[in-house]
């Protein structure tokens, strides 16, 4: 048994190892691809995604380093950004994305109201109206949508002509990454919408992309690694399913992390038997919820008794994370 138990933790270890192996090839693979890309040295399928597209609403999209990014920002930065910086730098915010973009906007107001009356001159008690030659006629216009409307006191006299607009438009933006590099893309749009109506807005114009710029900033070092090779302490509740399942305590490390899952090891005691007393070796798993993960490790391997007749025991623990 102790044999078994010796060959069983060796290839534990060696699987661990050869984790470890593809972590860091897969890194150094990311860190390959990042560099050639931010050099420029891009194949015909990933210089298509950082090409502006008006027709699909796509930016001119370039790959920069965060310190070329700063300097782009800072360079931009006005008087009125002030509060702003303020406001970033006080909560530790950083850029992560420049983008700029102009659209021209192509409109018609139809099916609207007009309005046309004549405007008798004021005039007071015992005078004559003043004789403009030309009877003033006042002129009204709005859009069924309500946002244009057009009013003129005297149609024969320039100048006193007024035209209100009322819009309100929508911007959606949506960040595209590529999977298996560091290219990303911004497509942009801009759509009008109805001041006016209840329930959803309705879709009035959608304005042409004419040009559009987006810089970014995409390191893959800079994306938390998948797993970590520095010990996460954990205290350890363990108990082992074939006995009464009394439970043992202890401290315990994470010794190595693959994503979610682990290998630790530890000691742990039911302060009652040397049986319930030894090191736990055991796989762990970090669970998540709503996206957030979990501060504690589920775990399952075997128990080691310092004494007893029971040479080895599998064992379940809840593992929580102290560091």
């Amino acid at each position: 048994m102790p044999r078994l138990i010796a060959v069983a933790l060796v290839s534990l270890a060696a699987g661990v190892a050869l984790g470890q192996a593809f972590l860091r090839s897969a890194g150094a693979h990311e860190e390959q691809v990042y560099q050639r890309q931010l050099s420029g040295e891009l194949s015909a399928k990933e210089k298509e995604i950082e090409a502006p597209d008006p027709e699909l609403d796509l930016a001119r999209a370039r790959l920069e380093t965060r310190a070329q990014l700063e300097q782009q920002y800072r360079a931009q930065l006005t008087k009125k950004d002030e509060d702003f910086e303020a406001f970033r730098k006080s909560h530790g915010l950083r850029v992560q994305s420049l983008s700029n973009a102009l659209f021209e906007l192509q409109q018609q107001a139809r099916n609207g109201t007009a309005k046309a009356q004549v405007v008798e001159p004021a005039s007071r008690p015992g005078e004559c109206a003043p004789d403009l030659g030309q009877t003033p006629i006042a002129y009204e216009y709005a859009d069924a949508d309500g946002r244009v409307r057009l009013t003129d006191p005297n149609i024969w006299l320039q100048g006193d002509e007024r035209l209100t607009l009322t819009q309100r438009f929508r911007v959606r933006g949506t960040v595209l990454r590529q999977v298996d590099g560091s290219l990303m893309t911004d497509r942009v749009e801009l759509i009008e919408i109805s001041p006016k109506g209840e329930g959803k807005p309705r879709e009035l114009a959608r304005a042409a992309l004419e040009d559009a710029s987006f810089s970014y900033a995409n390191a893959p070092h800079e994306v938390p690694p998948p797993g970590g090779s520095s010990p996460s302490w954990m205290v350890t509740l363990a108990a082992s399913p074939d006995t009464d399942f009394s439970l043992r305590f202890g401290p315990s490390a994470r010794l190595v992390r693959l994503g979610r899952v682990g290998f630790a090891a530890g000691l742990t005691s039911d302060f009652k038997s040397l049986e319930g007393t030894g090191a736990e070796a055991f796989l762990t798993y970090t669970p998540s919820v709503g996206g957030r993960v979990l501060n504690l490790a589920l775990g399952g391997g075997i128990h080691l008794p310092v004494g007893g007749y029971t040479r080895v025991r599998p064992s379940l623990s809840v593992n929580f994370i102290i560091d």
